[in-house]
């Protein structure tokens, strides 16, 4: 079997690159490249354009479909260690996850509110499919942090599992 290093950072945050991506997670960690993983932005060269001029000078952005995002992520890279993922919802990281992308770390940082979710922590909802989506990830060995931005509060999903 043929390991492949572990991806730097996996997120769900339905904004992808903003603020606290930029002002805080990149200072955090060392991160030569940024993969958004989403289908309606991969089919969306303007949205793929502004996403790429939001993102520091020097960091590289590529943006794939799901199916796309699977044969990219399966591929050992020199730089995967320094990759963060960003994908809009738990129904995409569960499509990577199944697809044979093997992570053990999930950060969900923001998930917004919308009729049929509910708030879980600080500023992520969730709806009763993403809830169980999350519980088949972590039932999977995936450890799950509910996270905004490094140095704040943390919590973990198997934590609040009981309660949802």
């Amino acid at each position: 079997m043929n390991v492949i290093e572990e991806l730097g950072l996996v997120r769900i945050d339905d904004r992808l690159i903003h603020g606290q991506v930029i002002a805080v997670w990149c200072k955090h960690q060392p991160f030569t490249r940024i993969v958004i993983v989403d289908d309606g932005v991969a089919a969306d060269p303007f949205m793929q354009e502004v996403l790429r001029l939001a993102a520091p000078p020097g960091l590289q952005v590529d943006v794939f479909s799901v199916e796309e995002g699977i044969k990219a992520l399966n591929q050992s890279t020199p730089d995967r260690g320094t990759t963060m993922v960003l994908l809009k919802s738990p129904q995409a990281a569960k499509r990577l996850y199944d697809g044979g992308v093997q992570y053990n770390a999930l950060n969900v940082g923001g998930i917004g509110s919308a009729p049929g979710r509910k708030n879980i922590f600080k500023n992520i909802s969730a709806s009763e499919e993403e809830i169980a989506i999350l519980k088949y990830l972590m039932d999977r060995g995936v450890e799950i942090t509910l996270l905004t931005v490094p140095g704040e509060k943390s919590r973990s999903f198997s934590d609040l599992v009981g309660k949802l």
